[in-house]
């Protein structure tokens, strides 16, 4: 045994930084979004659906401002700007954290300027919206210490910060909720910010001593001019994510936004998946058409897409047992937004994929076209559809508007091959043939719901099929 273990070690101590550093970084994601998926039950039955709604209407509204109030300087233009300023990362690190601080701070004082039209606006009070903020500026600090350390493939202090951030607040919020019972919401979230500002708080100052410069015109120019063409699709990309729960709740209140919640949580065990098999395709794709074997990528594309078409399916049709599990009897009524949400997964997987051509010919301004226009339709259909027919109906749009995504980049993606005269590797028959047998599967999975043993031989033939 103790053989076995060295010679795993010797194996283990062989394999290239890059690739060790993507498997941990893997690891790391599924075990934090692990985390979140198994103490699900615990909070979906220890809070009032309405309570449990309220967090998701406050991480929604995270997600979305994260983009507005930071110009998600920490994403987009951080990686370029490792290249660019690679003599100089300390310094260009410390001064972007200042910067986005300065925005966070600006937007806090607007919000102050009109709290209580704001608040409304939000459906969150005065002091949650500010403990939002905090949570931000200090969050902001981890997001690029975290992007930082995955270009230079320091796995170590990822996962051990990551995973501590993971543990404590989740376990923290279960404390917060025993001890003040009458709050369960606020002491959840709240709990969140003490851990992340605690945590963060470390990696802040540890950024601005590295750095010690927190004002650099050059940088700031740089970072702002490469970026704010690209918020309009950074913030599609939210809206299309976050407005069903948003609107949910302010339509059909706080409980059936639980709900819709709590389906939702599925599609984030998919999107395990989708995100891990993404990082490795893209670079591998770029290869693939620098070297001018398109025809490659469209044979292991097809692959993915039954691979991850079949994973849907799974979930789609063991929903009633899977929302048993996540929320009991008092979320039943969630299992009919499972099928577009899990398709929603699939058709996500599919334009990433298709996106890789668009991206390495750099057409991004088609993207943020392409991006804004979905948004738009889905807040249309939404406003229409949720009105009469309740949560279900956001799954529907939703599921709606990813396929007319992933049907407008395939379109642009056509037209960019041909202006480039390359093979389209992406024909009919690899994307679209599968995508039509998927999504009508899983749609007519729903009519099963009441037949176990029938659900079963299903999944069995699928089984067989993968």
């Amino acid at each position: 045994m103790r053989k076995k273990v060295e010679e795993i070690l010797q194996i283990y101590k062989k394999i290239p930084i890059p690739a060790k550093a993507s498997m941990w970084f893997v690891l790391c994601s599924v075990i934090q979004k692990g985390i979140a998926f198994i103490t699900t039950p615990i909070f979906t039955r220890m809070m009032p659906a309405e309570e449990y709604g309220l967090i998701s209407v406050y991480s929604s509204w995270v997600n979305i401002l994260t983009v507005v109030l930071t110009l998600q300087l920490a994403t987009g233009v951080y990686n370029k700007a490792m290249i660019r300023y690679e003599k100089q990362r300390d310094e260009y690190t410390s001064s972007m954290l200042f910067l986005t601080t300065l925005l966070i701070s600006g937007g806090l004082g607007i919000f102050l300027l009109f709290s209580k039209q704001l608040s409304n606006a939000l459906g969150m009070s005065t002091s949650l919206t500010i403990a939002m903020f905090v949570d931000l500026t200090f969050s902001q600090a981890m997001t690029f210490w975290t992007v930082r350390n995955r270009f230079e493939y320091e796995y170590k202090n990822i996962v051990g910060y990551t995973l501590a951030s993971a543990f404590f607040s989740t376990f923290g919020s279960v404390a917060a909720i025993y001890l003040f019972p009458e709050h369960k919401a606020y002491a959840r979230i709240y709990a969140m910010v003490l851990v992340h500002v605690a945590i963060y708080s470390v990696v802040y100052y540890k950024i601005l001593c590295a750095g010690r410069r927190i004002v650099w015109k050059e940088a700031w120019g740089y970072a702002l001019h490469y970026n704010i063409p690209l918020i309009p699709h950074y913030l599609s990309q939210q809206v299309l994510n976050q407005a069903d729960r948003l609107m949910i709740n302010n339509m059909c209140g706080s409980a059936q936004t639980a709900m819709y919640t709590v389906a939702y949580q599925i599609a984030m065990v998919l999107n395990i998946v989708t995100t891990a098999i993404e990082g490795s395709f893209t670079p591998w794709a770029y290869q693939k058409i620098s070297e001018g074997k398109e025809k490659d990528i469209g044979k292991l594309a097809q692959g993915i897409l039954i691979i991850v078409g079949i994973t849907c399916l799974f979930f789609t049709l063991f929903a009633p047992e899977f929302i048993y599990l996540l929320g009991g009897n008092a979320y039943q009524s969630a299992v009919w937004v499972v099928p577009p949400v899990c398709m929603s997964v699939y058709f996500t997987m599919m334009y990433s994929l298709i996106s890789t051509v668009t991206f390495y010919y750099e057409k991004t301004k088609s993207i943020m076209l392409a991006s804004c226009a979905i948004a738009v339709l889905n807040i249309m259909l939404n406003q229409y559809f949720i009105t009469i027919y309740g949560m279900v109906a956001a799954g529907y749009t939703t599921l709606v508007c990813y396929i007319c995504y992933a049907l407008i980049h395939y379109l642009l993606m056509c037209h960019v091959l041909k202006e480039e005269k390359k093979q389209n590797p992406f024909n009919v028959g690899v994307v679209w043939i599968p995508a039509v047998f998927f999504a009508l599967s899983a749609v007519a999975s729903s009519l099963l719901y009441t037949h176990l043993k029938l659900r079963i031989l299903l999944m069995a033939l699928l089984g067989g099929l993968l």
